[in-house]
């Protein structure tokens, strides 16, 4: 070996400029990798930096780039709308128990979860629609109408404005719950 071949880094350098090709993990490396080129100034230490800026541009892409492309045409809003549909679905029913058991349908959801026996469970906050960090939960829409003989019941959906089109509603089957006083509009 020679003396100008001994005065080149090493593979083990090669190596780690090798593995800050690994998205992520690799930036670390490849930082190690520039440093270690800069700071020796050996005959192939400007190979070594270019690959370890090599592997760390593989991460920046890949995470700035092509990832956040990937997922920018999904609507995580409509992930938690079979659970505010099931809700609904619940809450009506503890609705319809209310009237049954005072004669008058509650006026709120917090007149509704104060009716809860403890420990019943009844998730009466609409998360169909978006929520802010450090913002209070939403309760679902509701109303009672028609001199307390009906009420609306219903989740606002992504634009959180009540009575659009992405509106969501509990599962009710208009032929076999003909008799509760839920409706999906005045």
């Amino acid at each position: 070996m020679s003396t100008e071949e001994k005065k080149k880094h090493g593979a083990g350098a090669f190596v780690l400029a090798g593995i800050s090709f690994i998205p992520l993990i690799g930036v670390l490396t490849g930082i190690l990798c520039i440093l270690n080129a800069v700071i020796a100034r050996r005959p192939n230490s400007k190979l070594l930096g270019i690959l370890g800026f090599s592997g760390i541009m593989v991460s920046v892409i890949l995470y700035g780039v092509i990832l956040p492309n990937m997922f920018k045409n999904i609507d995580f809003s409509k992930q938690f709308e079979p659970h505010a549909i099931s809700s609904m679905t619940s809450l009506v029913r503890n609705i319809e128990y209310i009237k049954l058991q005072s004669g008058a349908y509650p006026e709120s959801m917090e007149e509704v979860r104060a009716s809860l026996k403890e420990g019943e469970m009844v998730f009466s906050y609409d998360v169909s629609g978006p929520a802010t960090m450090g913002e209070t939960q939403r309760d679902f829409y509701y109303e009672v109408i028609n001199d307390g003989n009906n009420y609306l019941l219903f989740g606002i959906g992504a634009d959180a404005t009540p009575f659009t089109e992405d509106d969501i509603y509990p599962l009710i089957d208009p032929a076999k719950d003909k008799n509760i006083g839920w409706v999906k509009s005045k």
